[in-house]
């Protein structure tokens, strides 16, 4: 459900070499069960149901995220899911924080946007679903990203872990941290705005008939 690999029965002697051939193919990313590994269905890239390039975002976090170790160390426990539609195959629903693609219309043009839930995860018997804090346009993300590891910098109970602290917290504070994110208007949004992430051409989703290729 984290879509890595486990590769068994490597000899100590061989751990090495096998290593560098992972990293030759670009292959050997660290990060496995932190925050940087962020997990993503399909996305709008094949599948015919999916309203955002998920794996766009997905990589865009990611990326960020190897350069931001220090994020990484202040939210461990923590992960990050993402989903190109409300089907929810990429699991935001259950992450620590969730992304949920969708779209907002502004004026007459269609923006890729995404819900942004916070609080969700399994563990211990018990599944929690995340609750919906903002509505933000995909190039936002990021932002909102750094909103909420400042959230819980501020707001942490002493020694509570980010999973619990989101768990935990007002949804309202939630919202109010990451408000003026959701702010797109003709008379401020930009081309880029209406460019889906990893796309080039202008964001025109179709959503079809079909099964997800999640």
């Amino acid at each position: 459900m984290d879509q890595n690999l486990v590769f068994r029965w490597v000899r100590t002697e061989n751990v090495e070499a096998f290593y560098k051939s992972l990293a030759a193919a670009s292959l050997a990313r660290p990060g496995a069960g932190t925050l940087s590994d962020v997990t993503s269905c399909p996305g709008a890239e094949s599948c015919k149901l999916a309203v955002t390039q998920s794996r766009g975002l997905g990589r865009v976090l990611a990326d960020y995220l190897q350069e931001r170790q220090d994020l990484v160390s202040a939210l461990p426990g923590m992960d990050i899911k993402i989903s190109g539609c409300p089907n929810g195959c990429g699991q935001h629903h259950i992450a620590g924080i969730g992304f949920q693609g969708s779209l907002k219309k502004v004026g007459d043009q269609p923006a890729p946007q995404y819900f942004v839930l916070v609080g969700g995860g399994v563990g211990e018997g018990v599944t929690t679903f995340g609750r919906l804090a903002a509505k933000i346009p995909a190039r936002k993300c990021v932002h909102a990203l750094d909103r909420l590891v400042q959230l819980y910098h501020d707001h942490r109970a002493n020694g509570e872990s980010a999973l619990a602290f989101f768990r935990r917290v007002e949804v309202g504070l939630v919202k109010t941290t990451l408000a003026d994110l959701e702010t797109l208007t003709p008379d401020i949004a930009e081309a880029q705005d209406f460019i889906d992430l990893a796309e080039v051409s202008p964001f025109n989703p179709e959503v079809m008939e079909g099964e997800c290729s999640a």
